[in-house]
């Protein structure tokens, strides 16, 4: 319990073609909120909590037509209506990829921000679980 009020943190990483992909991430506890009703159409979320949702590479990535070069970024997710989010890979504050997520629901809540990079094709897949929000954007090597 301690873990969760000094503010965990998250990691989760990928091997893909050569390389690697790592996301770091700090992870709230819902402790009895409801996502929903802290989002508001048009927010940006940090996707986490404390310190930056980093996102590490040492490849080039694409994300749907947005190439990333090899580095570490910021990630942030755009609520934009009900359904419809958008993964925002951000440097310096200046967003270099908008990327539409998929929207689903988890079947039990989760109750710490949980971040998951896992392979999907022969690409990688990004997964957000919160509550029971689940969002996720697709990525390729460039």
């Amino acid at each position: 319990l301690m873990a969760q009020m000094t503010g965990d943190r998250g990691q989760t990483s990928l091997d893909l073609s050569g390389g690697k992909v790592s996301v770091e991430y700090g992870r709230p506890a819902l402790a009895g909120r409801d996502v929903k009703s802290m989002l508001q159409p048009g927010m940006e979320w940090r996707l986490g909590s404390n310190a930056a949702t980093t996102l590490d590479t040492n490849i080039d990535l694409k994300f749907g037509n947005k190439t990333v070069a090899k580095g570490k970024y910021v990630l942030k997710a755009k609520f934009v209506e009900e359904g419809k989010w958008l993964l925002l890979v951000t440097e310096d504050d200046k967003t270099l990829a908008e990327v539409p997520m998929t929207t689903g629901t988890n079947p039990s809540p989760v109750e710490n921000v949980t971040i998951k990079l896992e392979k999907q094709g022969t690409g990688g897949k990004l997964t957000v679980s919160w509550g029971t929000l689940n969002v996720a954007a697709a990525f390729q090597k460039a």
